[in-house]
């Protein structure tokens, strides 16, 4: 068994169904331990178990509510440490973006390009 420090951690929203949930497929077929994540409990639970695979982990996520967002990131800080890959395919409307406190955050565009 791997260490938690030689292992890839991914993150998957709106994971599901369609390419989220084929997403977290091939991550996890390539050894890396996806967290497939969904609005809806009994869906994403469902789609996790369909998979049949142990790398793989359901937690509940609304990418529109900013508790929910912390509820993650508080999970993924006490069980890994770490996060190694975001796939950010939720489908959200009605997203307001504040453009002075992304630009607070001074990341390079390069960087931006690797997220």
């Amino acid at each position: 068994m791997q260490s938690i420090a030689n292992c890839r951690i991914a993150v998957v929203t709106g994971a599901n169904k369609g390419i989220g949930l084929e997403i977290v497929k091939q991550l996890a077929g390539h050894g890396v331990t996806a967290v497939l994540t969904a609005r809806d409990v009994k869906r994403g639970t469902e789609a996790a178990s369909s998979l049949g695979l142990p790398n793989v982990i359901f937690h509940q996520l609304d990418v529109l509510d900013s508790l929910s967002i912390h509820r993650l990131a508080d999970f993924i800080t006490r069980k890994f440490g770490k996060l190694d890959i975001l796939v950010n395919n939720a489908g959200a409307s009605e997203v307001e973006v504040d453009k002075e406190r992304i630009k607070s955050l001074k990341i390079d565009a390069e960087t931006w390009v690797s997220l």
